[in-house]
């Protein structure tokens, strides 16, 4: 898949993302959906998104999902995103837990972000092997139109798990939130945990997408 796990920090302020996803969705970002109280079924996988009201389903196929949510402050804003990702290197990278860390820090480049830290672990999630990783980190190129701040912070906390009916594929899934240093959720770490850890696999996963 193309990792694009902090498509929102291009946007400008949490109003033009609700603003975004109602033009591109024609969705109330507002109004309650059946779809977001009840487990979203994947190709492969399948999760619970969280209970909070606000969230939209900004873009979906098969395999890959964007879920955004307007933050009640300016400049914050949260965004989940799910896919697959080819494993073919996960040996050559030591495991799991290593491929994760790569893979999640190749979404930080330098010089743009500046990763102020970075904590990876292994898990299982319902009988699946993956690597957890939780990033915060400074963007340096906001585009916020702001005088005054010069960074906003990405808090992120994101899996990859070896599907368990096919070793060569990953699941790769991320919660994100934007803010400006002062709203960083101190809380959001363990919400984003939780809500990675509804996932569910099966099925003969991606068959066609390799």
């Amino acid at each position: 898949m193309n990792y694009t796990m902090t498509r929102h920090v291009f946007l400008r302020n949490c109003g033009a993302a609700a603003a975004l996803v109602v033009l591109l969705t024609g969705c109330d970002p507002n109004r309650p959906s059946d779809e977001l109280s009840n487990r979203i079924e994947m190709d492969g996988y399948s999760f619970f998104p969280p209970v909070e009201r606000g969230w939209l389903i900004a873009s979906r196929s098969a395999e890959k999902i964007t879920l955004l949510k307007a933050g009640d402050m300016e400049g914050q804003s949260y965004l989940i995103e799910g896919g697959h990702v080819g494993l073919d290197g996960l040996a050559e990278s030591g495991g799991i837990v290593a491929f994760t860390e790569v893979t999640h820090r190749k979404v930080f480049p330098e010089p743009r972000f500046r990763i102020r830290q970075h904590d990876v672990s292994g898990l299982q999630i319902a009988g699946a092997n993956c690597g957890m990783s939780h990033v915060i980190a400074e963007d340096r190129d906001p585009g916020t139109g702001s005088n005054v701040v010069t960074a906003v912070l990405i808090d992120a906390v994101g899996t990859i798990c070896v599907h368990p009916s096919r070793p060569d594929l990953g699941i790769a899934m991320i919660y994100t939130h934007r803010s400006f240093p002062e709203d960083r959720d101190r809380g959001f770490e363990a919400l984003a945990s939780s809500v990675l850890q509804t996932q569910q696999f099966g099925g003969d996963a991606g068959r066609g997408d390799n």
